[in-house]
């Protein structure tokens, strides 16, 4: 009996090949279980638990080498996905997104988005089905001069660690000497976590000036050819005017054109992290 699991979370089945190909690589990367769960939402008007169960039990017997388990109910969608961690041990959620999907579906990215911004573990958005395991040989991830850069550096460890994946590490030159020694105190800290943990990276500078800095590194990252970006999402708490206005990063980021798979954390003093 693993002590932890990947969650597959498949409440929208039209999504549900490209949701088991990731999270099944997910269980085998990391030596976790698989849960693969489904919440009927009346909210949603997604299928009935009779017509889940039968998709279902059919990934489960395609997906036996890993003995997953799965899980049916009824409720409210939202307070499952927050209740993760300490409901069914997760560690990581898989959730399906569609860029095209119409507003209000379940795979349309700001639904993902609300009814995860909660959530106390990390979650991954994939848009197409996982090839193979080379597709996650490059994983990126932003470094600036905030401290919530810090939180993506243990997911991006993981990758390296358990994957053997090459991390590269993307960052903006900063003219502005606070922000430049802010930034640098990151990269110290990060430096020392994966030389106590045996990690290397390289590091890729990125140009340009946009409302949203993450996008451009999304974008850096798929064109260097990573198969993953690992992202922060925005604390409600700190929204300025214009991200009030014009939205968060992350719902330019959750739809990138190159269909690459995002694997956000919440910044949280709470989130749940594996026990290796």
């Amino acid at each position: 009996m693993k002590d932890q699991f990947v969650i597959a979370c498949l409440a929208d089945l039209s999504m549900k090949e490209e949701v088991v190909s990731h999270a099944a690589f997910f269980a085998r990367m990391l030596n976790k279980g698989l849960i693969l769960l489904y919440v009927q939402d009346k909210k949603y008007g997604n299928a009935t638990t009779t017509e889940a169960e039968q998709q279902i039990q059919s990934l489960e017997n395609r997906l036996s080498d890993l003995k997953p388990a799965h899980v049916i109910m009824k409720g409210d969608i939202k307070e499952v996905v927050n209740a993760l961690p300490t409901l069914l041990n997760g560690v990581v959620a898989i959730v399906g997104v569609n860029a095209k999907a119409p507003n209000g579906s379940l795979t349309h990215p700001r639904v993902v988005l609300r009814l995860f911004r909660q959530c106390k573990i990390a979650y991954l958005t994939v848009q197409q089905k996982l090839g193979n395991a080379h597709d996650y040989d490059r994983i990126a991830f932003g470094v600036d001069f905030r401290k919530e850069s810090k939180d993506k550096l243990v997911w991006a460890s993981y990758f390296a660690r358990f994957n053997n994946s090459r991390l590269m590490m993307m960052h903006f030159h900063y003219s502005d000497q606070g922000l430049l020694n802010k930034w640098k105190n990151n990269v110290r800290f990060m430096d020392k976590l994966f030389a106590n943990l045996g990690v290397t990276y390289t590091d890729q500078v990125v140009t340009g000036h946009a409302l949203f800095p993450e996008t451009i590194i999304c974008d850096n990252a798929a064109q260097s050819g990573c198969g993953l970006l690992v992202s922060v999402t925005t604390d409600t708490r700190d929204l300025d005017v214009i991200e009030w206005v014009a939205g968060v990063a992350e719902h330019r980021t959750i739809r990138n054109s190159a269909r690459m798979p995002v694997l956000y954390i919440n910044p949280r003093n709470d989130i749940y992290v594996l026990c290796d």
